[in-house]
């Protein structure tokens, strides 16, 4: 592979948003490195392709840009084929609303280059509102935003989120060679569904790789005003909840190290009482404390995100076909 790093962005109708996101990867500082920007068109029904032909034009970057389509909707199916298609060895996985510092980019590849174990490299993402956010979402935030481990090292519990993410291609590459296929769409067109990220992050620590923070790796996470309503959380909650019958498998097992059917009942036991526990807490503290609305919010958010995690333990034999799955695939890796 070639010295350099793949800027990636998967769209699906990002028209709006990607004229402020282009002008930060134009911007990028790239002396002494090869940079490339890919951006997969994921059956986009706006004008997403002339959007971004019309808006390179205008810059005189070293850059270089690439424009490819994915006709299955589908996040997980748009970074496949970006990450597969990419020139380099070293992936940025940014969002189509992600507005990356200048030096994003070359922080990024002297730091996977640095540490040749780490599989995929989370950065900092400082939120900017289109319009001022509402108390309880900045109490109760489920968006890929703020700091992701204390400071900058390795991540204990493996994961980052996705936007901003730096990805090592070649670990990629393996672990579908060895059979990872992802369980997760991740976000389908207008639906939210969500945790293709987290699922990455697992598997690339079932091969052996680390995960890895940045504090000084900085971009910016545009949110529309559309998604500062209530109404657009609770359809994030309940459209996202699938992921937890994927995604607690991964964990158990790379907590445990155990691969006994039997130990995973246990622990899996252990989860849905300590949710139990915590749904029950959020019940009575919603009966006894303040009553502003915005409270009230926070507490109803509490409440369903608790709500919905407990409905994924009724899934538990597709909790135990998938922990069967990955078992058999992490000796592959092995």
């Amino acid at each position: 592979m070639k010295k350099g790093i793949t800027i990636l962005i998967c769209t699906y109708n990002g028209a709006q948003k990607l004229p402020v996101t282009l002008r930060h990867i134009a911007q990028q500082v790239t002396t002494g490195i090869e940079c490339e920007l890919l951006v997969i068109d994921n059956a986009s029904t706006d004008d997403t392709l002339e959007t971004v032909q019309r808006e390179w034009q205008q810059y005189q970057t070293a850059v270089q840009l690439r424009i490819l389509t994915e006709d299955q909707v589908g996040l997980t199916f748009a970074r496949h084929k970006g990450i597969t298609s990419a020139r380099y060895d070293h992936v940025v996985l940014c969002d189509d609303d992600n507005w990356l510092a200048p030096d994003y980019a070359y922080k990024a590849l002297a730091l996977m280059e640095q540490h040749n174990n780490i599989g995929i490299l989370g950065g900092h993402g400082h939120f900017v509102y289109e319009t001022p956010a509402p108390d309880w979402l900045l109490a109760c935030n489920l968006y890929a935003g703020g700091p992701q481990a204390v400071d900058s090292g390795l991540v204990k519990d493996h994961l980052v989120y996705g936007a901003g993410a730096v990805l090592r291609k070649a670990a990629y590459k393996e672990v579908c060679k060895k059979g990872f296929t992802s369980a997760l769409t991740d976000r389908q067109g207008h639906l939210l569904t969500s945790g293709g990220d987290y699922e990455l992050c697992y598997v690339l620590a079932l091969a052996g790789y680390v995960t890895w923070y940045e504090e000084t790796l900085h971009f910016d996470h545009f949110i529309t005003a559309n998604r500062l309503t209530l109404d657009y959380y609770l359809t994030y909650i309940e459209e996202s909840s699938y992921c937890f019958s994927v995604l607690e498998p991964y964990k158990i097992l790379l907590k445990t190290q155990q691969t006994s059917g039997f130990l995973f009942l246990w622990e899996l036991l252990k989860s849905w009482w300590y949710h139990v526990k915590k749904i029950i807490a959020v019940f009575f503290k919603s009966l006894f404390t303040s009553r502003a609305a915005s409270d009230r919010i926070l507490y109803r958010l509490q409440y369903t995100i608790l709500k919905q995690r407990l409905q994924s333990y009724r899934h538990y034999a597709l909790m135990k076909n998938n922990f069967t799955a990955i078992v058999a695939l992490q000796r592959k890796l092995r």
